[in-house]
């Protein structure tokens, strides 16, 4: 047991919840976890309800703690250059040996991630459909029932290009409800990437899981424990995806690094062959041997992937101060800048609040986020920033009317601001309104080459520029008008 009357709760509640969630938060941030341990704490007090959650009927606990713990911000077709590499060139290798497929999405949060690769196979045309198996897992049970519903929001949509929007999804009062036949394809389960469940993690289970921006929450140690589980569990040659922004350099040795365009991956080594004891005089046909049946491993191989034949390097270190937390944020490595933030002098400065409500929104905390928002705006320095931060705010509750209500402040405090005409124009369009779209949307387009780096690393959502400008093109386009 891991908690001890000698140590202060918050160290044991902190220690626990990395034990039992995988969940790693440095010191400087174990103040965010005081008012929780408080409220749930507060029928039984501290040191029972630590003991509760040491024992093994405290499942239910651990249920809402991951609730209120793991907050996923994801949306349809992140970081799309891997799913489209997943769809058109692994998946049907294995189609051409197995009359079925499957996928596993760790950590899948609220199901958009299964969903597009679902999608991608549809519209790509390269995997047989009925034949492609996917499921979804993670640890919140609120996630996954939004998952299983289906249902989301115009901000979970925003890379979804309005033809696959249309054809895939139907507009509801609550929101987009994707279409049944692609919604059924999906299986969700909860559960916790700790645990053992060897039937779960049984040797041929998967033959590619994507694992993206999850274990760089998790400690070191607790990443080899997944990756090695997750190595088991894929079939010989099988696939793993994870974030741009990770690594297995120095957590694992059984996977080779690929790449397919744009796109880093990881792929199952064989295994090695065993040591057989050789005469001396026999190493010359040995080593020929070996380079011989290397030759057609290699090719074939070079059929789905460019080799790497460098390990993947590891994240550069960020640079100390605010420009560390930029850098991190738009590396999507959300724990680390909020930990970097924390602990730089004059962290209460306009632009050190406003990095924070960024990571308030990408966390889900939207309260916190449009507070500090409405702070931000009687600063000059970050007015427009921060009526554009209220907009995505509202739009992400639903309200997309006054989502461009603060869009069009935003423009108004900087009339230069691209990304603030873009979503303002795109908003816009949804409404029907056609004239104030076409206008706000040529802005965007004119605005976009010369928008701040600011402006992208805060608010790109994982865009670069030149995206960005497809982004817009397109929405013009859905006005049935092309520039």
């Amino acid at each position: 047991m891991i908690a001890t009357s000698s140590r202060p709760p918050l160290v044991r509640f902190v220690a626990l919840v990395e034990q039992r969630l995988g969940l790693h938060y440095e010191e400087g941030q174990w103040g965010e976890l005081v008012p929780l341990l408080a409220e749930r704490s507060a029928a039984c007090g501290v040191e029972r309800y630590l003991e509760q959650l040491a024992s093994q009927s405290s499942q239910a606990e651990w249920k809402a703690l991951a609730e209120r713990l793991t907050v996923g911000e994801t949306y349809f077709l992140r970081h799309p250059t891997q799913l489209e590499t997943l769809v058109d060139q692994v998946l049907p290798t294995f189609l051409r040996q197995t009359s079925t497929v499957r996928v596993l999405c760790a950590g899948c949060s609220t199901g958009e991630e299964p969903y597009s690769v679902a999608l991608l196979a549809r519209e790509r045309g390269r995997v047989d459909s009925s034949r492609l198996r996917i499921l979804g897992i993670d640890v919140n049970p609120r996630s996954i029932a939004h998952a299983r519903r289906a249902c989301y929001s115009p901000w979970s949509l925003r890379a979804v290009p309005s033809a696959m929007r249309q054809q895939w999804f139907q507009h509801t009062p609550e929101g987009f409800a994707l279409q049944p036949q692609v919604r059924d394809q999906v299986i969700f389960e909860e559960r916790n990437l700790l645990e053992e469940a060897s039937a779960f993690w049984a040797p041929g289970s998967f033959h590619a899981i994507l694992c993206r921006n999850v274990v760089l929450y998790f400690p070191q140690d607790v990443i080899r424990k997944i990756i090695a589980r997750m190595a088991q569990a894929l079939v010989p040659g099988g696939y793993l995806f994870m974030g741009p922004s990770e690594t297995l350099r120095g957590i694992s040795e059984d996977f080779e690094l690929l790449r397919g365009g744009d796109a880093f991956y990881y792929r199952l080594k064989p295994p090695a062959p065993p040591t057989v004891s050789v005469p001396h005089q026999a190493a010359p046909v040995a080593t020929a041997t070996a380079t011989a049946t290397a030759t057609p491993t290699a090719t074939a191989t070079a059929t789905v992937a460019q080799r790497v034949a460098t390990p993947a390097p590891m994240p550069p270190p960020a640079p100390d101060g605010l420009e560390g937390v930029l850098q991190l944020l738009e590396a999507e490595r959300y724990t680390e800048a909020w930990a970097l933030l924390e602990s730089v002098p004059g962290n209460s400065s306009p632009k050190a609040q406003l990095l924070r409500a960024v990571l308030h929104l990408h966390a889900g905390r939207l309260s916190q986020a449009e507070q500090l928002g409405r702070q931000l705006v009687t600063a000059s320095s970050t007015e427009a920033s921060a009526y554009y931060l209220l907009g995505l705010c509202l739009e992400q509750s639903g309200d997309e009317a006054g989502a461009r209500g603060r869009y069009a402040s935003s423009v108004r405090a900087e009339p230069t601001f691209a990304l603030a005409h873009l979503r303002a124009g795109s908003l816009a369009r949804r409404a029907g309104d056609m004239v104030d779209a076409r206008v706000a949307l040529r802005m965007a387009v004119s605005l976009l080459p010369q928008e701040k780096p600011l402006h992208l690393s805060l608010f790109g959502g994982g865009f670069g520029r030149h995206g960005l400008m497809q982004v817009g093109l397109q929405e013009l386009q859905a006005c049935t008008e092309v520039p």
